[in-house]
């Protein structure tokens, strides 16, 4: 890997994303993990498929396989070097039940799936027909009630407190040490993100994509958490 920003080989780079990365953004990401294993596992076999969507550096399908360890999974992401990050963050013990595949839902197979999870992706997916596009094809792939775990930061520019809630974002990221740079960057980014949508609207794109049975477990800050049926 030449880029230097992907040095996978690097423990220190590693070990970087997985202390000062999601986990360093996202209040209470482990146990998040945590209780979206729980969900998906009632409905899921002890030795259930599960679907992960944006599966890039690998947080979210490590802890995952390491609570079910008779689960497999299929991974797929658009960012091949969030792949290769994945697959060292996964290991060698982990990697043997994981396909990861290069590309969005539409590169995986068709299931259908036991579970799968959406975790802070649909935040970066435009509001233009494509978020509600990326839903349904998520849903189709799942055997019927089947769980499905949806995590998104959620907002809009046109919120009166928008810039509060992103100065309570990089406050957060602060206190949990992540660098300066790293918060620069972050504070762009979401600043520019016009693809960001309210939880209302999330509730409204799963009803549409044909989930049901929406509910809450998770918020914190802007943060939600939703489970949903196919």
């Amino acid at each position: 890997m030449s880029n230097p920003n992907y040095n996978f080989s690097d423990p220190a780079f590693v070990a970087k994303y997985v202390d000062k990365g999601p986990p360093a953004f996202v209040p209470g990401h482990s146990g998040l993990l945590q209780a979206a294993g729980v969900l998906l596992a009632e409905r899921a076999p002890v030795d259930g498929h599960i679907l992960i969507v944006g599966a890039g550096g690998g947080l979210d399908t490590r802890a995952l396989a390491t609570a079910q360890p008779g689960w497999r999974f299929t991974g797929v992401d658009p960012a091949a070097q969030m792949l290769g990050l994945a697959r060292v963050v996964l290991g060698d013990d982990i990697n043997p039940r994981v396909d990861l595949i290069e590309g969005g839902v539409e590169a995986a197979p068709e299931g259908p799936f036991d579970g799968a999870t959406l975790i802070l992706v649909l935040g970066l997916i435009p509001d233009d027909g494509s978020k509600l596009n990326l839903l349904r094809e998520i849903r189709r792939r799942l055997r019927p009630g089947a769980a499905f775990v949806l995590v998104d930061r959620c907002d809009s520019a046109d919120n009166p407190q928008f810039d509060r809630n992103i100065e309570r974002y990089i406050a957060y990221a602060t206190a949990s040490g992540v660098d300066p740079d790293t918060l620069k960057s972050a504070n762009a980014s979401h600043r520019g993100n016009a693809s960001m949508a309210t939880a209302a609207r999330d509730e409204a794109l799963l009803a549409e994509a044909g989930f049901s049975d929406i509910e809450t477990f998770y918020y914190a800050m802007n943060w939600h958490g939703w489970v949903a049926y196919a």
